[in-house]
């Protein structure tokens, strides 16, 4: 039997699958990469539970957050350096391809369903425009797609190191408090879990507050419960989130849609549906009104790169065999 193996590697948590050439899920887990030192060990450690009909696998994908070339990545936020070739070699793998993680969301949105997704803006999609795709985890990934004739081509970038450009006073001091820490400020380095325990810390100082520092998933569940200091950072986050969303937009002009992806919007959907998200995207003085006419989905799906790389795992094979 011809099996399929898809991972999401992340500098967080590392989602990996194995199913068959039709679509159904042999088995599935989720790890914390910092448990590992190498995704090799990861990767051990999955095929180990694997019953033995289920190998030799016959096409791998991997998405990874970080740049990939030329059959080699390093993962951004974590000590691993991943080779295609080595990986054949060493576990058994008849092929294996490598992409970039927001390439893999980009291939995914062609599997998501109108249940999979949060309308932010409402407007008429262009099947002849782009696409783009922005998404806060980790870190900030940020992708476009170009139409073809037999779907999509997704460019993966790494849009998320621009320079932030604050927009107020108040980002103004955020970014002279953050130059006091680093030599180089990004949108990755306020949108993106690291960003949003920054943030708090920031409000924390300036409001006079006890600094201590929560991750950003505490942050995001105190702002659910109503505490006011984590509330006033997670709208800081969303106002600075939003206008790099609208950068994006202007750039690639997504008419086919701009889709906002990671688990922070996931995981805080009534945060960015009360219209706060929309207002920051939306505010570039006399392009408002293009902007407009971009169609603007939240991603509910938190697997929607793993979907995207078994995808790409499926169309490799599937071409290795022609």
């Amino acid at each position: 039997m011809a099996t399929l193996l898809a991972a999401d590697i992340g500098g967080t948590k590392t989602l990996i699958q194995l199913q068959t050439v039709e679509g159904e899920v042999v088995f599935h887990q989720e790890f914390a990469s910092s448990d590992f030192a190498s995704f090799d060990d990861l990767l051990g450690d999955f095929l180990r539970q694997l019953a033995p009909e289920n190998l030799p696998i016959s096409s791998a994908c991997l998405a990874i957050a970080g740049p990939v070339a030329n059959g080699h990545a390093n993962v951004t936020n974590l000590p691993w350096q991943i080779s295609a070739d080595a990986l054949c070699r060493d576990f058994d793998l008849q092929q294996v391809l490598l992409i970039n993680d927001f390439a893999a969301v980009g291939e995914g949105i062609a599997c998501l369903t109108d249940d999979d997704l949060l309308v932010l803006q409402e407007a008429e999609p262009d099947s002849a425009a782009p696409r783009a795709v922005i998404g806060a985890g980790t870190g900030l990934g940020q992708a476009f797609l170009t139409p073809q004739a037999d779907g999509w081509q997704v460019w993966a970038t790494e849009g998320g190191h621009c320079d932030f450009a604050p927009n107020n006073a108040t980002q103004q001091q955020l970014l002279t408090w953050l130059f006091s820490q680093y030599q180089h400020v990004s949108y990755e380095r306020l949108v993106s879990g690291m960003g949003l325990e920054a943030i708090y810390q920031f409000i924390a100082q300036q409001t006079g507050s006890e600094v201590i520092h929560l991750s950003a998933s505490e942050v995001s569940l105190r702002a659910q419960q109503g505490e006011h200091l984590a509330e006033q950072a997670l709208q800081l986050f969303i106002d600075i989130y939003g206008a790099q969303a609208g950068n994006l937009a202007l750039t690639v002009m997504p008419r086919g849609g701009l889709y906002l992806a990671g688990g922070i919007a996931a995981k805080n959907q009534t945060a960015f549906v009360d219209g706060r998200f929309m207002q920051a995207f939306l505010a570039k003085g006399r392009m408002q009104s293009l902007l407009t006419s971009i169609p603007v989905y939240l991603i509910k799906a938190t697997d929607v790169g793993l979907r995207g790389a078994a995808l790409l795992a499926q169309k490799a094979l599937y071409n290795n065999s022609l």
